[in-house]
């Protein structure tokens, strides 16, 4: 009996220091369901997202709007767990869309992240649902339309370059944290504009590698080399830093003739396939990539 309990103990002493990115880990495997879930229906399949909406937000003043994608096999309030963009969200007031990717035949959940069409794993038109989305929360609420954002993690990351591909005209910056570009998107991509890119990722990812998949996806040097060249940037600021907790830290901006900083790209050295727990004067990942957005249309 004494060391039943001695090892009750130890476990629970030991669940107490489970690694925070083994905790996002499952978070992101879909174990929640999306209680407060609301749905609507495209192309006549009944979809669901999570709406957070921050108690300044009164309807007198547009404000800007996030939709903040889940991995695959996630779940919208799992992505909702993995980031703690809703306490940003309190301070800066936004609305944020966790929209649920729809279900492949063996059950799991995720993005489309290419164009609907019979020659990839999915033909669910999720790019069109988003379309759909925005414009539905745009009729519901007071939404900025040049302030709409999207970001997202390993597929929901995917979905989200893709969108800054595809959706450009209505999502005006986008960022990516453990995704790849996928060489469709690299043949068919046709953003508009002044189309931000923000992209975090480990060099120790074996799930979307740093070098990319070979004929599925680039690399992510070859992603900033796509967006680089499209917004004819012409210098690259580097900053080489250990963060707060200890993380190696590579920071790329790139700049065009006109000074304006459209992608920027955080290399986190022997980083794994994670939302990353940064932490670099005083911000978290979540307010990196809150104030990446916010340079859209400042500049």
């Amino acid at each position: 009996m004494k060391n039943f309990i001695l090892i009750s103990v130890i476990l629970l002493i030991a669940s107490c220091y489970l690694d925070t990115s083994d905790k996002r880990k499952e978070w992101g495997k879909g174990n929640f369901s999306n209680e407060d879930g609301i749905i609507v229906e495209y192309d006549g399949i009944e979809r669901e997202y999570v709406l957070y909406v921050p108690n300044s937000y009164d309807g007198n003043t547009s404000v800007p709007l996030l939709l903040n994608f889940h991995g695959g096999g996630g779940t919208a309030t799992g992505q909702m767990y993995i980031s703690s963009m809703n306490q940003v969200s309190d301070t800066a007031g936004f609305i944020i869309a966790y929209p649920q990717g729809s279900n492949l035949i063996d059950g799991s959940s995720h993005w489309n992240s290419m164009l609907a069409t019979e020659d990839n794993k999915s033909t669910t038109d999720d790019i069109g649902f988003i379309s759909h989305l925005i414009d539905q929360i745009s009729f519901n609420y007071n939404i900025n339309p040049d302030r709409v954002f999207a970001c997202g993690y390993s597929n929901g990351a995917d979905f989200s370059i893709s969108l800054g591909c595809y959706l450009s005209n209505k999502i005006s910056s986008v960022a990516s944290v453990s995704g790849l570009m996928s060489n469709e998107s690299d043949s068919l991509c046709s953003p508009k504009g002044n189309s931000r890119i923000l992209m975090i990722n480990g060099t120790s990812d074996f799930e979307r590698p740093y070098g990319g998949i070979e004929n599925y996806y680039l690399s992510v040097e070859n992603t900033l080399l796509y967006w680089s060249t499209y917004h004819n940037t012409d210098s690259v600021e580097f900053q080489n830093y250990i963060d707060d907790n200890g993380n190696d830290i590579e920071q790329y901006t790139y700049y065009n003739s006109h000074g304006l900083s459209l992608i920027e790209h955080y290399k986190i050295i022997n980083g794994g396939h994670d939302w990353f727990d940064i932490s670099y004067q005083t911000l978290n990942i979540d307010q990196i990539i809150w104030n990446f957005f916010l340079k859209s249309g400042s500049n």
